[in-house]
């Protein structure tokens, strides 16, 4: 993982000045929380996110690795959140499940809650692929979410999704190929043989590539999960994922703008 110091404090703003308070709806897509809570509820006073308004999904790792997933579980469901699965995710409902053995994680408050089971099944129901067709009257594409990335044969994204979605979110639909790979990828080959690597991508060990070198649209898939890789925007792939659990900054995309707002951490925990 890309270690640098922590940011500076006062948030970012790129592609376009901010104007807030927002009078129109809006719907935010944000990167890998990983249960930095505080975070969470500045980058949602920064944006003016109003439940009875906005739109805001989450693109997987809600929890883990930071310090407050409690926090942030309860901040997203009462903000209405939606989003998709993240591989730390899949951890967490696998290893209260008793499924898989617990690792080094920061999950203890949220398993001994009084409200965990409701917290979690709302992870579980998350699918694994969602669609967002732009917004009426933007000037912004359709948007594929996905928290790692999205299989090279995977080539009627919509029937995926369907079929995915379609089956019951238990244990078993957990450990299915086609979920840790949403999941998991960063580096793969055409077939969709996985790589763990998870540096730079031009440094992708060959015969693997960066996954989205294989996504040709014409939709934008809006992704996590690469914190080394940060936030960037290519042709057709954009990252949110800034590494905000590392001590670097936590990002959110305006679909309807086109627009990113950004909080740094306040610590790498």
């Amino acid at each position: 993982m890309r270690q640098t110091n922590a940011c500076a404090t006062s948030p970012v703003t790129l592609r376009g000045a901010a104007r807030p308070p927002y009078t129109r709806r809006m719907r935010w897509l944000v990167g890998d929380i990983q249960g930095c809570a505080s975070e969470f509820d500045r980058l949602l006073r920064e944006i003016h996110f109003d439940p009875a308004r906005d739109e805001l999904w989450c693109l997987g790792d809600l929890i883990n690795r930071g310090p407050d997933s409690l926090a942030t579980l309860r901040l997203w469901r009462d903000v209405g959140g939606r989003g998709v699965l993240g591989n730390h995710d899949v951890y967490a409902l696998l290893a209260r499940s008793g499924r898989w053995p617990r690792k080094h994680d920061t999950l203890a408050a949220l398993y001994a809650a009084p409200d965990a089971d409701e917290l979690l099944a709302r992870l579980r129901a998350l699918p694994l692929l969602a669609w967002l067709p732009a917004p009426d009257g933007a000037q912004t594409r359709d948007v594929w979410a996905v928290h790692a990335g999205l299989h090279p044969q995977w080539r009627d994204l919509h029937a995926v999704r369907a079929a995915l979605d379609a089956a019951p979110h238990d244990d078993a639909w957990l450990e299915r190929p086609e979920v840790s790979f949403a999941t998991r990828v960063r580096c793969c080959t055409a077939s969709g043989e996985r790589s763990r690597f998870d540096r730079s991508p031009a440094d992708c060990p060959p015969p693997y590539r960066p996954w989205d070198s294989f996504f040709q649209g014409p939709a934008l898939a809006v992704h996590g999960h690469w914190a080394w890789r940060g936030h960037y925007r290519g042709p057709h792939t954009m990252g949110l994922d800034s590494a905000c659990v590392y001590g670097e900054r936590l990002t959110a995309w305006c679909h309807e703008d086109d627009r990113i707002v950004q909080i740094a951490s306040a610590h790498a925990y």
